[in-house]
């Protein structure tokens, strides 16, 4: 009996310590009119993001710790789906996907949590959180009610409720609201889909409120604001003027600003991303001060580690992220604390002068690692899995893989001369010609063909393509599928017959050993030894490009372009002795070591085949055949401007006459077109095919920014070395002959330099002339 009444005993605190404290004991959260409630007081939630999938962890309660000594009273993560169930079915809370684990020690720390569940994030994530296996079906369409989409989407909510669903605050937990899908007027307006998300939360036992997050705008809330979920707003500036926009469609609400982009991301070639104290200070004030509800976006970013950085882009659009997730947050890439920290950290203190803050831990160890020199190991040629033969080249997703690369081969008969063209490379191709490099093929900068030239006799093609990333922002996300995806042609006659080999490169275990080929993708190792445990970041700056390992686990994607030049390792995957490196090379490294510094290295080598202006090229234009002249405001927001009369052609040159501030700089953060019913033609279909200015030595002021829907980046005209006046040209391909009706643009936010004031268009079904240089 005593071992009986034992056993019952050690079930019940079980039970307890996994469903909360007792109903005397908990908590109650609801949302009031325009406030929320705890315990029928006001709450102003003042929260900072971080996702447990992006740090390491033995790093949950470091980072959390400094989370509460920073003020923050809440924690919001989001829930990346192709990392919980990487195959169907096949579902992973483990380790650092652990989200009852992470809640719980967020509960310890005295932090409440928001959930998102998605099951679409963005988060610069790839595919958005989205499992790639979703596009094994052709004809798919992501974020609706498509039957083939609903299904599985819903079955992985219903199964991710019942990780968090002890943590609820219903249950003795800390958690206090749940999201519903995310930015979802941004991007559609299914609300069949929506409404599936949200009682399917509910059926599965969320009994917590539910909210929704899109940019302030009535036509976004419009599009997906169901009843029983409130809405809330996402920004990264000009807090006033969003509030009162919301309140104008939702004045009942609580005022919640879900996200405030504390920084920016990285993309590959890019300049990193710095945005100053100054610059986010006075909005976060102001929302403290007026009892706003704010969720700092990031507070902490950390890594995208493997294969999960995303992209964004379009169909002629496509910027691969970084693997560090700095974010320019809070807290840097390796969880120390920044200048924004602290400023933030007074701005709450001032609020709340009686607010009793723990100390800051100790920084965590950052060690310097000698010198590693990498021999080299194994041939991917030689490690190639079984091969399957199909007609018609495959995708990744046809055959079952995620990530990595995919090798098509195909032997051909016969002297061929021209051009070798594959048609939409996803994303990045090695094309071979008898084992000779023949050039590289990369989706960034369009590329589609290169030419050829062969003898008589029978010859071996091979296309070694690789998955830079899957674009998690707007409309492209249905067409992310790798590999080659709509064939290989020579002077336009398709290639039948290819074999197969897949290599995800998930892991590196079992690879034999064996000599380089040269030209191709090869494997280096090295062991290295360490006599105490601490972060570091390993510079990677005499490497090309390619991955890398420690101790079997993927840290992730490295590229001499940059910005990003060094690797952040977390100390608790390094031991203490022998350690493994190895790297998968694909490109021609200037040397073949690595070290391991206390400090992140940031620098972009520039890569000018980014740039759309190039020197020599100048556009010849009449101004007297000027389509139309106008006027932009001169004031912050996404504005509309009428024309007096419509426009036809396909090819539109937007010019700059002149600035506002008087300035010969031009800058503008997007640009849009809309049609004879006054729809927007899709920024999908754009491409920028002309630039006369942009700057690129200072910060990031592409052109192709013009057309990437991030509000925060912007075109700029160039002013760090050169300084040309006005007039500015920008030419835009829309694809096909459209009719215009109205422009809408969004002027460079909280900054003036460089506003337009007048400007002229040229429309026309023929390229404008340019005069590249030979």
């Amino acid at each position: 009996m005593a071992r009986l009444i034992g056993s019952l005993l050690f079930v019940w605190i079980m039970v307890l310590n996994a469903y909360g404290q007792n109903d005397q004991q908990r908590h109650h959260f609801e949302i009031g009119e325009k406030q929320f409630l705890l315990d029928g007081k006001n709450l102003q939630i003042i929260s900072g993001e971080m996702h447990y999938a992006r740090i390491p962890r033995p790093y949950w309660r470091d980072r959390l710790k400094k989370a509460k000594a920073m003020g923050l009273n809440a924690i919001c993560t989001y829930m990346f789906w192709n990392a919980h169930e990487p195959k169907p079915g096949q579902f992973d809370f483990s380790d650092n996907l652990d989200i009852r684990e992470f809640c719980r020690i967020a509960q310890e720390e005295g932090l409440w949590v928001i959930i998102r569940p998605g099951p679409y994030t963005c988060a610069e994530w790839d595919l958005g959180g989205l499992p790639a296996w979703l596009l094994k079906k052709r004809g798919v369409v992501l974020r609706s009610s498509d039957p083939n989409y609903m299904p599985p989407t819903l079955k992985f909510l219903k199964r991710a409720v019942q990780e968090f669903k002890p943590n609820l605050i219903t249950h003795g937990g800390n958690v206090l609201m749940v999201q519903v899908e995310n930015e979802y007027g941004v991007y559609a307006d299914d609300k069949i889909y929506i409404t599936a998300i949200k009682n399917t939360l509910l059926e599965a036992g969320v009994d917590v409120p539910l909210f929704h997050c899109d940019w302030a705008g009535k036509n976004y809330y419009d599009k997906a604001h169901i009843d029983g979920v409130m809405p809330s707003i996402n920004f990264g500036g000009d807090a006033q003027k969003n509030f009162e926009i919301f309140e104008q469609y939702a004045p009942n609400a609580p005022r919640f600003n879900s996200e405030f982009w504390t920084g920016w991301f990285d993309y590959w070639g890019g300049k990193h991303e710095v945005h100053s104290v100054e610059e986010k200070l006075a909005d976060f004030k102001w929302m403290v001060d007026n009892g706003v509800s704010v969720n700092l976006y990031m507070f902490h970013g950390g890594t995208s580690n493997g294969f999960f950085p995303g992209a964004n882009g379009s169909n002629t659009y496509f910027t691969p992220y970084i693997t560090s997730y700095d974010y320019d947050a809070l807290l840097d890439e390796s969880g120390e604390p920044t200048e924004k920290y602290f400023a933030f950290q007074k701005v709450i203190l001032e609020k709340y002068p009686d607010l009793q803050l723990p100390s800051l831990p100790s920084p965590l160890k950052k060690i310097s690692i000698p010198e590693i020199s990498l021999k080299p190991y194994a041939s991917l040629m030689a490690n190639l899995p079984n091969g399957k033969f199909f007609n018609e080249p495959k995708t990744m997703e046809e055959l079952d893989q995620m990530s990595g690369l995919i090798l098509y081969s195909h032997t051909f008969e016969g002297a061929r001369k021209g051009n070798l063209e594959i048609k939409r490379v996803m994303d990045r191709a090695m094309v071979y010609v008898d084992g000779e490099l023949l050039g590289t093929l990369d989706r960034r900068l369009n590329q589609s063909k290169l030419p050829l030239n062969v003898g008589p006799g029978e010859h071996e093609l091979e296309i070694l393509v690789e998955h830079q990333a899957r674009v998690n922002f707007g409309k492209a996300i249905d067409h992310e599928r790798k590999g080659i995806t709509e064939g290989v042609f020579i002077n336009g006659e398709a290639l039948k017959g290819w074999t197969h080999f897949s290599l995800p490169l998930d892991n590196t275990k079992g690879l034999k050993a064996a000599e380089i080929q040269e030209g191709y993708p090869a494997f280096y190792r090295s062991t290295f030894e360490i006599s105490e445990l601490g972060d570091t970041y390993l510079d990677t700056r005499n490497l090309d490009k390619g991955l890398l390992w420690i101790n079997g686990k993927l840290i992730g994607r490295y590229w001499f372009i940059g910005p990003q030049q060094t690797l952040f390792v977390s100390g608790c995957w390094l031991k203490q002795g022998k350690n493994d490196l190895q790297v998968l090379e694909m490109g021609k490294p200037k040397g073949l070591t690595v070290t391991g510094l206390t400090q992140q290295v940031w620098e972009t080598k520039v890569d000018s085949s980014l740039m759309v202006s190039k020197a020599g090229e100048k556009l010849m234009l009449d101004t007297k055949a000027a389509a139309y002249e106008g006027v932009l405001n001169d004031k912050e927001g996404w504005q509309v401007l009428e024309l007096d009369k419509s426009l036809t052609g396909r090819y539109v040159l937007f010019e700059t006459v002149s600035a506002y501030d008087g300035s010969p700089f031009a800058s503008l953060a997007e640009l849009r077109f809309l049609d004879e019913k006054g729809n927007e033609i899709p920024r999908e279909e754009y491409t920028i095919r002309y630039a006369d200015s942009e700057e690129f030595g200072e910060e990031n002021g592409l052109a192709t920014l013009l057309i990437d829907n991030q509000p925060t980046t912007f075109w700029h005209s160039q002013w760090s070395k050169d300084k040309p006046n006005h007039p500015h040209q920008i030419e835009i391909d829309l694809a096909a002959r459209r009719t215009i009706t109205a422009i809408r643009y969004l002027p460079r936010m909280k900054n003036t330099n460089g506003r337009i004031k007048d400007f002229r268009l040229y429309i026309a079904d023929a390229p404008f002339a340019k005069n590249p240089a030979p």
